[in-house]
C-alpha cells in the first residue's frame, strides 16, 4: 500500500496503522448535484479535512461519516428531501488547517466561502467530527498530550472528554449523537474505545495485542467496523457496539482499511490493496460474501463514500 512520507512523528502511525493517501477536495454526494471544496494545502500533508453538516431554519440534519482518515474525513448528509437546496440551507465543512502556524479547526461553506477559525490553540487540533447534534468532537495536543474535547460549531463551550497519559484520538460519533468511538493507547496498544457524549462511560470494545483502529458506526448504531492486524494482517471486522462478537469480514493477503457503511445498512465499500500495492475500491455484504471490485487502474484508490440513497 502507498504510504506519505511521516508527518508528526508516533501517534499517527499507531493510531491508524498506516499514513493513507493525501486529498485537498472533499466531496458532497447525495441525490442534489455533487458539491465540492477545494481546501489548498499549506504544505504536502496539508488539512485534515472533516465533514460535512446541512443546516436550514437553525436545524442541523443527521450526517453520517462515510470514511475516515488522518489526513481526512468525507460525510454524507442523510437527507430525504429532494427538492432544491434552499436560499436558506447551508452546507457546512470542518477541517484542520496549519495555515496559521499549528494545525486549527475551521469551518467552511460548502461553496468556499466564509472560513471560520473555531480553534485557538499553541498546540495541534485536528481530526474534527460533526455529530448530528451540532457539536463537534476533535482530538488536540493543547494539555500536552493527545486528548479528545468537542465543541459546539461555533467553537464556543470547548469541553475536555478524555485525561489519561496516553493518547486518545479518531473520534467516532454514533448516528444519534449519544455516543463517541475512539481509539486509545491507554492499555499499551491501540485500541477501540466507546464513550458517552458527555466523556462519562469510557469503555474499552477490543481486546487484542493487535492494532485495533478505524471505527464506523453502522447507520442503526448497533454495531461497528474497523479494521485490525490481530489475525496478522490487516483486514475489516465487525462487532456490536457494546464491543461482543467481534467478526472478521475479509481475508486476503493484501491490506483492507477503512470500512464505510450504505445508508442501509447491507453493504461496506473499503480500500484494499489485494491486487498488488496500489489500493483499489470493493464493495462486500455486511457478512462479508459478495466481494466486489470497482475500480481498476494504476493509480491509488481510496476512501470510498456512500451517496445518501446508496446508488453511488
Amino acid at each position: 500500500m502507498h504510504r506519505l512520507p511521516p508527518v508528526d512523528e508516533g501517534w499517527h502511525q499507531k493510531l491508524a496503522a498506516s499514513v493513507l493517501g493525501w486529498n485537498g477536495r472533499c466531496l458532497l454526494r447525495s441525490r442534489r448535484p455533487t458539491v465540492g471544496v477545494a481546501i489548498p494545502p499549506t504544505r504536502s500533508h496539508m488539512s485534515y479535512l472533516s465533514l460535512v453538516r446541512r443546516q436550514r431554519a437553525g436545524q442541523t440534519a443527521r450526517c453520517l461519516v462515510a470514511g475516515a482518515s488522518l489526513l481526512f474525513v468525507t460525510a454524507a448528509c442523510d437527507d430525504d428531501d429532494d427538492s432544491p437546496t434552499d436560499p436558506g440551507e447551508t452546507r457546512v465543512l470542518a477541517f484542520s488547517s496549519d495555515r496559521d502556524g499549528s494545525f486549527e479547526i475551521y469551518s467552511v461553506n460548502a461553496d468556499g466561502s466564509d472560513v471560520r477559525r473555531l480553534t485557538i490553540s499553541p498546540d495541534d487540533d485536528n481530526e474534527p467530527a460533526w455529530s448530528g447534534t451540532g457539536r463537534i468532537a476533535f482530538s488536540s495536543m493543547r494539555d500536552s498530550n493527545l486528548e479528545i474535547y468537542t465543541m459546539n460549531a461555533d467553537g464556543s463551550d470547548v469541553r475536555r472528554l478524555t485525561d489519561n497519559p496516553a493518547q486518545d484520538g479518531l473520534p467516532a460519533w454514533s448516528p444519534d449523537g449519544s455516543r463517541i468511538a475512539f481509539v486509545s493507547m491507554r492499555d499499551g496498544n491501540s485500541e477501540i474505545y466507546v464513550m458517552n457524549a458527555d466523556g462519562s462511560g469510557q469503555t474499552r470494545l477490543t481486546t487484542s495485542e493487535a492494532t485495533e483502529s478505524g471505527p464506523q458506526w453502522s447507520p442503526d448504531g448497533q454495531r461497528i467496523a474497523f479494521h485490525s492486524d490481530r489475525d496478522g494482517n490487516f483486514e475489516i471486522y465487525m462487532m456490536n457496539a457494546n464491543g461482543t462478537s467481534p467478526t472478521r469480514l475479509t481475508d486476503d493477503p493484501g491490506i483492507d482499511l477503512f470500512s464505510s457503511w450504505a445508508p442501509d445498512g447491507q453493504r461496506f465499500a473499503f480500500q484494499t490493496s489485494r491486487h498488488g500495492g496500489v489500493t483499489e475500491i470493493y464493495t462486500m455484504n455486511v457478512n462479508g460474501t459478495g466481494a466486489l471490485r470497482l475500480t481498476d487502474n494504476t493509480a491509488i484508490d481510496n476512501f470510498p463514500v456512500w451517496s445518501t440513497d446508496g446508488e453511488r
